[in-house]
């Protein structure tokens, strides 16, 4: 049985992607819509800033489209404004602007993005705009919100951001409890310390289910030595598996290069996309596939000043639920269909 298949067509001067149904839709351009054999909608607005990616809701209604190395966004619903997103000028240049929208588990969709301070999450109600978690009782912990994820489930928040000087990290956040609570958002809530003893970069991060995620380190070398080393951990230019509901680290393993950032595909795959895409087997770190032709980038954390050219990530898309996976090189896009099923039977 096969575990995807390739396709392509022809489409230029494409700014951002985002899944709607079986439509790739180009908000920043406009709403420009590609089917997957290739036929194209027309734009509806044209919007005059330096806007270059966008993130969507589950059911791509809402989207917000902002300046990844900027301060400025825009909630859109249906294609049409909503209200502008803003984020601190502090170091905004040098990486990803934190955002995303989510489903929380009584239905809300909500808006998690840090409107005022970097290191300030927040959570509101997307459409209406109500704040669930102002405070005036909040202090915030030192540490630059980025790459923001929710579990399936919408129980969880992770922000896959850094903490000067700089070292990347991940950390996790219940989401019921910070509604309850904002200052819940103050605490780092990194992963435990028997899963990273050694201090190694945290650059990437994914869900793979409700309770487990799987991590992705640089290949900067570990800050502590570490002198027992027969636990499952995380690794310098490695991946593990973790799982947050019993703050243990289940597998853990080296790979030939930094995986960079990752991507899930089912529950026990990822797509590595560090200079090439490539489908991981997260039990034993096997990789199934490498796609060669395609470009995907260096980046490796959310800090991404300085990249240029190749280095820079294109503009692609996942579609977790449906396992559908879109990359833009050049003037064609290029779409990959995974056979979750067989992916979840491996």
């Amino acid at each position: 049985m096969a575990l995807f298949k390739q396709s392509h067509f022809s489409a230029s001067d494409v700014r951002s992607l985002c899944w709607r149904g079986d439509e790739l839709v180009d908000w920043v351009g406009g709403g420009r819509a590609f089917t997957l054999d290739g036929a194209e909608k027309r734009a509806i607005v044209k919007f005059g800033y330096r806007f270059d990616a966008a993130t969507a809701s589950p059911d791509g209604r809402f989207v917000v489209i902002y300046e990844r190395l900027g301060t400025k966004g825009l909630l859109l619903r249906d294609g049409r404004i909503v209200r502008e997103l803003d984020r601190s000028y502090y170091f905004a240049d040098a990486y990803e602007f934190p955002v995303v929208l989510f489903n929380a588990p009584d239905g809300r969709l909500l808006l998690a993005h840090c409107p005022g301070n970097y290191c300030r999450l927040e959570l509101e109600e997307a459409e209406t705009g109500r704040p669930l978690t102002a405070s005036v009782e909040r202090k915030p912990s030192d540490f630059f919100h980025s790459r923001l994820s929710a579990s399936p489930d919408g129980r969880r928040l992770l922000s896959a951001g850094w903490l000067w000087h700089p070292l990347s990290l991940a950390v996790c956040y219940d989401v019921a409890q910070a509604i309850a609570d904002p200052c819940h958002l103050d605490g780092r809530h990194e992963l435990s310390a028997s899963f990273n003893p050694g201090l190694v970069e945290e650059s990437s991060a994914c869900w793979l289910d409700d309770d487990r995620l799987a991590v992705a380190a640089s290949a900067e070398p570990e800050q502590d030595s570490i002198e027992d080393d027969r636990e499952p951990r995380l690794h310098p230019c490695g991946l593990a598996v973790y799982d947050v509901a019993n703050r243990t680290c289940l597998r853990g393993f080296k790979m030939n290069e930094p995986p960079g950032t990752i991507l899930p595909l089912g529950k026990r795959h990822v797509l590595s996309l560090y200079r090439h895409p490539k489908l991981i087997e997260l039990s034993t770190g096997t990789v199934v596939h490498a796609w060669t032709e395609l470009s995907s980038g260096r980046q490796d954390g959310s800090i991404i000043w300085g990249l240029s050219g190749d280095a820079m990530p294109p503009v692609m898309a996942l579609d977790p639920s449906s396992g559908r996976f879109a990359i833009a090189n050049g003037d064609t896009i290029t779409v990959l269909e995974f056979n979750l099923p067989a992916l979840n039977a491996m």
